[in-house]
């Protein structure tokens, strides 16, 4: 029993150098912004992990293979813009759902879309700050 735990202990030791110098690797052949994109889904993945998330930890590896596969940074960039012009999508109809709203007088219907535009003007916000940050790590 000893010796195999020995002998598991020291595989273990040999195939950890390697992990990490594969990693070392890809980081170096990333592209900068996929690089950014693969530190937040390893920060997930530790917290996914620390909770004893399974699922999460299987669609976070999942992600980090993609992220290591495919990802460039003009991806990353046309994702983000292509978040903003989502978000701004959403902001329109909002809108449009609050002027419909305002011009029936419904009170409640008002404070509701109302409501609705502003979490999506926030999210439009955020998606712009977030495209405005990756074009600044170029």
């Amino acid at each position: 029993m000893k010796r195999s735990l020995r002998d598991s202990i020291s595989v273990i030791l040999l195939v950890i150098p390697v992990a990490f110098s594969q990693q070392a690797v890809a980081d170096e052949t990333m592209d900068r912004l996929c690089q950014a994109k693969a530190e937040e889904i390893q920060t997930q993945l530790r917290i996914a992990e620390e909770h004893g998330n399974e699922h999460r930890v299987r669609g976070l590896k999942k992600a980090m293979e993609g992220v290591q596969r495919h990802c460039t940074n003009e991806g990353v960039l046309e994702d983000a813009e292509e978040d903003v012009s989502e978000s701004m999508a959403e902001v329109q109809e909002r809108q449009e759902a609050l002027s419909e709203a305002q011009r029936e007088g419904d009170a409640d219907d008002i404070r509701q879309h109302s409501e609705e535009l502003e979490e999506a003007v926030m999210e439009l916000r955020e998606s712009q700050d977030e495209l405005e940050s990756l074009q600044g790590e170029q």
